[in-house]
């Protein structure tokens, strides 16, 4: 296999893909092309789908990248662009205790996040709650959409340990 120019960074809420994207990004020497302030507008509603396909569908005709995130509704558009697609797929007790972290921290912090909205308590505990309700459902369907773009070599890591190990020497283990 080539060198993949561009790369799909997947997986549940509390996975990593932010945290791990830009450093695979560094470590290939390709664009990193973050994703968390798509989805939301300035006042927590979500982004018009038409508008997240304009916005991916320009993002993925670049030449290379590497992105952080799922897309599900338009995996279709990233996932069969992309050369490599990576999936975080860690325990569900890893990320859960990642997203509850990473909210909280930012509702006690009162920082700003995506679009530049603050943190509440209801946000931090609606994204907690969509975690563990995602988490399942992307280990149910996620073989089966990866294997409708058998052309896409896939790795799946599935603890913090291998993520690590990985990002140190990036390959193509196994594939699917």
């Amino acid at each position: 296999m080539t060198t993949p120019q561009r790369i799909a960074v997947i997986g549940c809420s509390g996975s990593g893909k932010s945290t791990f994207a830009p450093r695979l990004a560094e470590r290939m020497g390709l664009p990193y092309v973050p994703t968390d302030q798509v989805f939301w507008t300035d006042d927590w509603r979500p982004t018009p789908s038409d508008e997240v396909h304009r916005w991916l569908a320009e993002a993925v005709a670049a030449e290379a990248w590497v992105t952080d995130g799922n897309f599900d509704n338009q995996r279709g558009v990233l996932w069969a662009s992309a050369d490599l697609i990576v999936w975080l797929d860690l325990p569900l007790a890893t990320t859960i205790w990642r997203v509850g972290r990473r909210n909280y921290g930012w509702w006690l912090g009162r920082q700003k996040v995506w679009g530049g909205q603050a943190m509440t308590l209801a946000k931090a505990w609606s994204g907690l709650r969509h975690a563990a309700n995602s988490h399942g459902l992307k280990r149910r369907t996620y073989p089966g959409y990866l294997a409708e773009i058998p052309s896409v070599a896939v790795v799946r890591l599935t603890s913090p340990d291998e993520v690590e190990r990985w990002l140190v020497e990036p390959g193509v283990p196994g594939g699917r």
